[in-house]
């Protein structure tokens, strides 16, 4: 009773020292769970869940978020723990759901139960494995045009890279890409070649890159009152990369639209509604990613080098047979042999694991997702 009474000062102390004004949405129901009303907005029904989800969670553990908030690398923490909303979501109830025709966007009111001991355990998992494997960095290389003009700053480029930064990635200095590395760049997304934009990334020891193009265009002209009104239309595909292994984790595309009374300023406003709503969802994308790469979920993979293939599929059954390992697919060519292992571990632990357990390899470098070997027999 004690116990009970305590938790529920320190969500009325925490709420207050927060300035939080939703205090009255939640209500606990017990030391674990906490019932939350919350709304969310997003492009489709579906964003708009999920970002009613992570405002739930972000509520309903608002005590022990705030109890975190000045420790190391706190917004990295708390956004890859609330990538995973859904998560800690026991059961929900959806009280409205409406679109708005004229905005494109959909509101949702739900009402949510969230586990507040699911949430501290997994911050502290995050925490811990992000003090080991350290922060990410990334590249940005995103291109814009307008009426088919080349624009030296990408508006969209610009509105991710702060969302990124706010959450605490390390990004690449852009001013530090050469001239002629802009060029090829601009040519590899023009072209749809990520493997021309990932050599690049890997110069920088960036672990993720993201790339794409936006442009905008005028559309039908207007007035009134003697104004001349200028309509633009912006448009964007923007994908995301693993640089060690050119894996694809993220594409999305999207169109905004925007008026002014001069040209410029409307395709411009028309860029930056297109990032507002594009730059967050990509967010998500590489948070999401995050936690998993993390937490040594996904995949990993491993090279090895100077092996027939006869060898290359006793390998195969070897890595399969131990107990890191869930699965294995391989592909041959010629004296090389990568192996797509699906692990319980993240990359470093396996290759200690493999360096102890598969005498046949040599462990010869590990980035974040890939280990390189060569076969030495037996």
């Amino acid at each position: 009773m004690r116990r009970t009474l305590a938790m529920g000062m320190t969500w009325v102390v925490a709420l207050l020292l927060a300035g939080s004004a939703v205090g009255q949405n939640v209500v606990q129901r017990g030391d674990n769970l906490v019932e939350v009303t919350v709304t969310g907005v997003g492009m489709t029904k579906k964003e708009a869940v999920n970002d009613a989800l992570r405002k739930a969670v972000e509520q309903g553990a608002g005590t022990f978020i705030y109890s975190q908030s000045q420790t190391e690398d706190f917004v990295l923490v708390r956004d890859t723990v609330l990538a995973r909303s859904a998560g800690f979501v026991q059961e929900k109830k959806i009280l409205s759901a409406r679109e708005d025709p004229i905005e494109g966007t959909w509101e949702v009111k739900l009402k949510a139960v969230v586990s507040v001991q699911g949430i501290e355990d997994t911050w502290g998992v995050v925490k811990n494995l992000l003090a080991q494997m350290g922060r990410p960095k990334i590249m940005v290389a995103i291109t814009e045009a307008i009426d088919q003009q080349e624009q030296a700053d990408a508006t969209v480029q610009t509105r991710i890279e702060n969302l990124l930064l706010e959450s605490g990635f390390r990004l690449v200095n852009k001013e530090q890409l050469s001239a002629i590395e802009k060029k090829q760049i601009t040519a590899a997304v023009v072209a749809n070649k990520p493997e021309a934009v990932q050599a690049i990334a890997q110069k920088f020891g960036a672990q993720l890159f993201i790339t794409g193009s936006t442009s905008a265009a005028k559309g039908a002209s207007g007035g009134a009152y003697g104004i001349d009104i200028h309509r633009y239309g912006a448009d964007g595909d923007i994908k995301c990369y693993r640089s060690d292994t050119a894996e694809l984790l993220s594409s999305r595309n999207g169109r905004a639209f925007s008026a002014d009374r001069t040209k410029r300023l409307a395709a411009k406003k028309a860029l930056s509604e297109l990032g507002n709503a594009i730059g967050p969802i990509i967010q998500q994308d590489i948070l999401y990613y995050w936690q998993d790469a993390l937490q040594g979920r996904g995949s990993a993979k491993l090279v090895v080098e100077g092996i027939n293939f006869d060898d290359a599929m006793s390998l195969e059954d070897a890595l399969g047979a131990l107990e890191e390992i869930t699965s294995v697919d391989t592909e041959f060519n010629d004296t090389i042999a990568e192996f797509e292992l699906e692990a319980s571990l993240p990359a470093k632990k396996l290759a200690r694991a493999l360096s102890k357990k598969i005498k046949t390899i040599k462990i010869t470098n590990v980035s974040q997702n890939v280990i390189k070997a060569t076969y030495r027999g037996d």
